[in-house]
């Protein structure tokens, strides 16, 4: 509830303040971030076990990491 009444006046603020002063493609990264971030944030919310930017990270950059790590000789 907190976090709902939080992200909707930042919204709110935001809309007020920033209209006709973006364009393009700062709105689009604009609203690309706060989809993530309210995204996140239900995850965070719920405490649910969905899709977050570990796995992301984990799916593009785990292989080199083991490898790496693997020619280090560091066990984990």
């Amino acid at each position: 509830m907190i976090a709902t009444l939080l992200f909707g006046g930042m919204l709110l603020y935001d809309s007020l303040t920033l209209r006709g002063k973006m364009k393009g493609p700062a709105v689009w990264l604009y609203s690309l971030i706060t989809a993530a971030c309210l995204y996140m944030s239900i995850d965070y919310v719920l405490n649910k076990d969905w899709f977050d930017y570990f796995d992301v990270v984990e799916q593009i950059l785990g292989g080199p990491a083991k490898q790496i790590s693997s020619m280090l000789g560091v066990k984990g």
